[in-house]
């Protein structure tokens, strides 16, 4: 079984997929230093996403990108794209060290459901999880998820867009 989690930057892909794999006995694909391993903001082309994934697929994987929803491949059973209430990321984001501007941009993608739409058009097997509280209880959501016994989170942050608009004048 091969898993892609998704989400905009600080929803907390890395740190759920951590301790899922660990549960779980899967191993990791961290795509963003494949990617872009000079750590210096490049563009990448969908085409290199998916060759990535190519050259890396095996059994009882989770992949780990904000890109992960674009993979073009039969091969993953599930999309989990990790939400995170905006004005949580913002913070996430400040002590990361990201610019206002990058901050604001993801804020607001997150805040418009930007990923989410995004897997949904693409994939079949999408479910979103919300990970601003409690990395345990989003862990065993994704399990259950996995065990055919979960569903994805009802998760709309559509209401917070003004708010992050007043944050950043």
């Amino acid at each position: 079984m091969i898993i892609a989690i998704s989400g905009t930057p600080g929803t907390g892909k890395h740190t759920v997929a951590k301790k899922l794999a660990k549960q779980m006995k899967y191993g990791l694909l961290d795509m963003n230093p494949i990617l872009n391993p000079s750590k210096k903001e490049k563009e990448v082309t969908l085409r290199e996403v998916n060759s990535i994934f190519q050259r890396h697929k095996k059994d009882k994987l989770i992949v780990i990108s904000h890109l992960s929803h674009f993979i073009k491949s039969n091969k993953i059973n599930f999309v989990i794209v990790l939400r995170t209430n905006p004005l949580v990321l913002v913070k996430r984001l400040t002590k990361r060290g990201y610019t206002k501007d990058k901050i604001y941009d993801n804020a607001m993608f997150e805040a418009m459901n930007g990923t989410y739409a995004e897997a949904s058009r693409i994939k079949k097997k999408v479910f979103q999880v919300d990970n601003t509280k409690n990395l345990n209880t989003t862990v065993k959501k994704i399990k259950l998820i996995i065990d055919g016994k979960g569903k994805s989170d009802i998760v709309d942050f559509s209401d917070m867009i003004l708010k992050i608009e007043k944050k950043f004048k």
